[in-house]
C-alpha cells in the first residue's frame, strides 16, 4: 500500500515538476482560493478484534458479546445513529466538513494551467461496527372469554452497542488544474490532485443501550422506564494519510466591466477521491470520497 501511495505522488509531483521547470524564473502567485464543502465518505466495518486493539481499556468491550447479532456499520431502527450518515444503495456513508485555503500559481503570463496549493482541513468516521441481541419472554397469556382465542403477551429485552472510530484530518492539498478561457464569464475547468496530512483528535466512540417494552395484542410497544445508555471515548495515536483526487468544476466571474468584481469569481468545485489511511493500531485502509464545495476566487 505505502508503495502504491509513493507511486502516486511520484506521478503527480513529475507533472508539477516539468511545468515548474519550464516556466521556473517565471512562476507567479496570481490567485488566492478559499473553499467549504462536504464529503461523502464509503464507510468500512470492523470486526470486534480491531476496536478491542483501538480501545484495549474499554470496559464495555470486556463484556460477553456472543449472542449478539452483528452489524455492520452500526444503524438499529430507532435506537441510536452516531454522526451523520445516509444509505447509498444497500451502504451506509457518513458525511464530513471540508474546508481549505489555496493558493494559485501560473507558469510565465499563461493562465493555463493552475498550480493550486495549500492546507485543507475535514473530519471523518469512516470506520464502525454495531453488535444487537433481542431477547423475547412470556409475560402474559390473554384468553378471550367470547372466542377462547389465546393472545401471548412478551417482555422484549434489547441491547444494542456502536462502535466507531474517527479523526479530523490537517492536510497539504495540490492540484494542477486545466481551464476553459478564464476571463469569460463563464468557464469549466478539471485536473488532477494530491494531498497529504495527519490526524488529530483520534478517538474510539463506544455506545451501549438496552431496553425492555411489552409487545401484545397489537402492534403498538410500550417501552418500560428501565431504559439504559454508557458511552466511552478513547484517544488514539494520530494517523497519516494521502489522497489522489480528480477536481472538477464550473466558475463564474462576478463583474464584466467593474475592475473589483471582474477579479471575483464563484465557483463550484467536485472531487472524487481515493483516500489511504494508515491507522497505527491497526494498518492501512483505503476509501473513497466524493467532496463536493462551493469556492471564492480571488485573482490578482
Amino acid at each position: 500500500m505505502r508503495n502504491i501511495i509513493l507511486s502516486t505522488f511520484t506521478a503527480v509531483f513529475a507533472i508539477y515538476s516539468s511545468q515548474a521547470q519550464e516556466g521556473s524564473k517565471n512562476l507567479r502567485i496570481s490567485e488566492f482560493h478559499l473553499q467549504n464543502g462536504m464529503g461523502i465518505n464509503s464507510m468500512q466495518s470492523l470486526p470486534l478484534a480491531d476496536f478491542q486493539s483501538l480501545a484495549p481499556n474499554s470496559i464495555l468491550l470486556q463484556n460477553d458479546l456472543s449472542g449478539f447479532n452483528f452489524n455492520a456499520y452500526g444503524i438499529y431502527s430507532g435506537y441510536f445513529n452516531y454522526g451523520p450518515g445516509m444509505f447509498i444503495g444497500n451502504r451506509i456513508a457518513n458525511t464530513s466538513d471540508y474546508q481549505s485555503i489555496q493558493l494559485g500559481i501560473t507558469f510565465k503570463d499563461n493562465s493555463n494551467p493552475l498550480w493550486r496549493i495549500g492546507i485543507s482541513h475535514g473530519s471523518t468516521s469512516n470506520l464502525s461496527s454495531g453488535f444487537s441481541r433481542d431477547v423475547a419472554t412470556r409475560f402474559d397469556t390473554l384468553t378471550s372469554s367470547q372466542t377462547g382465542e389465546q393472545f401471548f403477551v412478551d417482555s422484549i429485552q434489547t441491547a444494542n452497542y456502536l462502535i466507531q472510530y474517527s479523526s479530523e484530518q490537517l492536510r497539504l492539498e495540490t492540484s494542477l488544474i486545466y481551464r476553459t478561457n478564464p476571463e469569460k464569464r463563464w468557464s469549466v475547468y478539471a485536473g488532477i490532485g494530491g494531498s497529504f496530512g495527519f490526524s488529530y483528535n483520534a478517538e474510539t466512540y463506544i455506545s451501549y443501550n438496552s431496553s425492555s417494552y411489552i409487545s401484545g395484542m397489537s402492534s403498538t410497544s410500550y417501552t418500560n422506564s428501565d431504559y439504559k445508555n454508557e458511552t466511552e471515548h478513547f484517544s488514539n495515536k494520530s494517523n497519516i494519510s494521502a489522497s489522489i483526487f480528480v477536481p472538477m468544476g464550473i466558475d463564474f466571474r462576478m463583474g464584466k466591466t467593474r475592475e473589483f468584481w471582474k477579479r471575483l469569481h464563484l465557483y463550484y468545485e467536485m472531487k472524487p477521491s481515493v483516500i489511504f489511511t494508515s491507522i497505527p493500531e491497526l494498518r492501512t485502509f483505503t476509501t473513497v470520497n466524493l467532496m463536493s464545495s462551493l469556492g471564492l476566487r480571488v485573482t490578482f
